[in-house]
């Protein structure tokens, strides 16, 4: 006997927990970028005052080239670290979310193939052929998304070599 009504109610379980594991993970990762920001933010104030008490207590114009001179290498390291910061925190969470996506899809998958196969048991003649038709279509989905995948992670290696490449350029540059 097919167990449809069951097995439905099953895999929709499914789909909320994942639902509720996206939400948390969004959540926290908002989180986490609000909290880097706000560091950053922070930093950037007590800078920029700094930088005002420094040019405030000037006495003479000559001395500026040397008061900004001394303000532009650690700006541009800052910024470097600001940047590579955010970008790590990127990175952090696509692979989280990537991961999360991976283990849904993995667990639909493994739901759909046995309700098919509980189908293909169970059904009147001739349902192997359509079973057979739908595991081929979640076969080449699984296969595009697996290529996608790897393209994601092709680009996303791209990226990091071109942010280390840059910030190099930045820290030579300075």
């Amino acid at each position: 006997m097919i167990q449809v009504p069951e097995q439905i109610a099953a895999v929709t379980k499914a789909q909320v927990e994942g639902a509720v594991k996206f939400a948390t993970l969004g959540l926290e990762t908002t989180e986490k970028f609000v909290a880097f920001q706000m560091k950053h933010a922070k930093a950037a104030f007590g800078d920029a005052v700094s930088s005002a008490k420094s040019f405030s207590e000037l006495k003479e114009p000559a001395a500026l080239p040397d008061v900004k001179s001394t303000m532009v290498e650690p700006a541009v390291e800052k910024m470097t670290a600001y940047a590579k910061g955010l970008y790590e925190l990127s990175a952090s969470t696509q692979a989280q979310f990537s991961k999360l996506v991976e283990e849904q899809m993995n667990s639909v998958n493994k739901q759909m193939l046995s309700m098919l196969d509980t189908a293909a048991k169970n059904g009147p003649a001739g349902t192997e052929l359509a079973v057979s038709a739908i595991k081929s279509a979640l076969a080449a989905a699984n296969t595009a998304y697996d290529n996608m995948s790897k393209v994601t992670k092709q680009a996303a290696e791209m990226a990091e070599a071109n942010l280390a490449s840059v910030t190099e350029g930045k820290k030579k540059a300075a």
